[in-house]
Parts: structure tokens; sequence; C-alpha cells
């Protein structure tokens, strides 16, 4: 089963007009657990506009109650096997024609905090039934600056190319110091 609130919390899934509650999200994971199945995915996004602790903390908050849902359903209706909840975290990549095109891209280092604070919320008794992961920030970082850039990404992209850049989107691929180094030759600075 997989799940795409986005945010931790209603009120930044508000923010972000993601019409999906929590209500709904457990109802149907609870026709899932009667149905057998033990794994729910869940996707969500960091670093979005208005975010705070609370909002992060509500991550960890949704997937126990989909922990405790699970154990609550007799074992004849839900079957053999434990509850594994996997959270994804991607990082919020600001979008040109969207509400939050002028909105900044969060930081590594804030990500960094965020993210530790994400795992300190769960709670030892479940560090078995949570597994977290996140992307690769330095991927949304280039993703940010090409979807945001304008027609001077051109040389940058044309000389990334040239220096061995294809077949980025594959992680295995994926080189970040190309791209710096890119960036730098043709005198474009990312952050802007």
């Amino acid at each position: 089963m997989t799940f795409a609130p986005e945010a931790g919390t209603q009120r930044l899934r508000d923010v972000i007009n993601k019409n999906v509650t929590e209500e709904e999200i457990i109802c149907t994971a609870k026709i899932a657990f009667s149905g057998g199945f033990h794994n729910v995915k869940l996707y969500f996004m960091m670093g979005l506009p208005t975010e705070t602790e609370a909002d992060i903390a509500g991550i960890i908050d949704l997937a126990e109650k989909l922990i405790k849902l699970h154990d609550c359903i007799p074992k004849e209706q839900r079957g053999k096997g434990s509850v594994q909840i996997s959270i994804s975290c991607a990082t919020f990549v600001p979008k040109p024609f969207t509400p939050f095109q002028f909105e900044p891209q969060i930081d590594w280092e804030t990500l960094q905090e965020r993210q530790a604070y994400l795992i300190s919320c769960i709670p030892q008794k479940h560090r078995r039934k949570i597994k977290v992961s996140w992307s690769d920030y330095q991927i949304s970082f280039l993703e940010a600056v090409l979807v945001r850039g304008d027609r001077r990404l051109t040389s940058v992209i044309e000389q990334a190319w040239r220096q061995g850049s294809k077949f980025d989107s594959w992680s295995e691929c994926f080189c970040y110091e190309n791209w710096k180094k890119t960036f730098e030759i043709c005198k474009i600075d990312p952050a802007f």
C-alpha cells in the first residue's frame, strides 16, 4: 500500500492544497490491513513552505497510528506478519507556474537538521517497524536550478554534457562535482 500525504499534518496539507485527510488514509489502511496487507509506504516532502517541527513530528505520528491500527485488527483478519511502515521524504523543489514558484528551496544544513529531528521522533519500540529514507539533496538542488533557470543555463547543460554528465537521472551516473565545476566554468551561481 502506498500513500502520498506529502505533509505530516493536516495544516500543512491544507497549505499545499493536498486534498487527502488523515482519516481517509487510516480508513483505507484499515481495509488493507484487514485484507492481509502488512506493508505501507508513505511519501512526504521536507522543506515545504511554512513547515514546522510539528509538521515533521506529524510524519511519525501518522506512522504510529498505522502501526496501532494494524495491531488492533484481529490476527485472523490481518493474517500473520508484522507491520512495516516505509517513509520516503523527498526534498521540496519549488517549481515555476505553481503557488510556490518564488519560494526558496531549503538549504542542506537545515534539511539535515530536520531529517535528524524526524529520526529522533521515532520511538525506540517502533525502530524496527518504521524505516525512513530520503532523496539526495544534490539531485533536488540541481533539479530546482534547472527547472527555475532561464536560457543562460543552456551553456551549463552543454558544458556538463561535454564533461561527461550523461544519464544523470540514474543515481549511479550522477556526479554533482561535475555540475558544480560546470557552473564555475560558465560563471553561473546556481543558488541565484
